[in-house]
């Protein structure tokens, strides 16, 4: 009997991003099985996307949220404007009412 692999991450070389007050520099990975975005920088991995199961929202193949609040203010926007990603829609989660934006991976 043959397993069928998960297919291994997207990734992005040579991406740096800007959010806040923060520059990061790295490779990014796109692990759709996971809906999960990271940037490996050389300090280590940092987490772009966040998962927002808790309230009931799960992102489409091909997507993930990324929270617009905190230090990732401005995050969604900055990889959009590097064309590696392209927001589908945004939602307010959480008791402050926090903005999340779903967005289609383009990498």
């Amino acid at each position: 009997m043959s397993q069928t692999s998960a297919p291994a991450p997207v990734v992005k070389c040579g991406v740096t991003i800007e959010f806040s007050a923060i520059v990061l520099s790295g490779s990014l990975h796109h692990d759709d099985q996971r809906r999960a975005l990271t940037l490996m920088t050389d300090e280590g991995p940092e987490r772009v996307s966040v998962n927002l199961e808790a309230y009931g929202l799960v992102p489409a193949p091909g997507r993930v949220f990324i929270k617009d609040w905190s230090e990732h203010s401005g995050l969604a926007e900055s990889l959009r404007q590097a064309g590696l990603v392209r927001i589908v829609r945004s939602v307010t989660v959480g008791p402050f009412a926090s903005t999340a934006h779903e967005v289609e991976v383009t990498l």
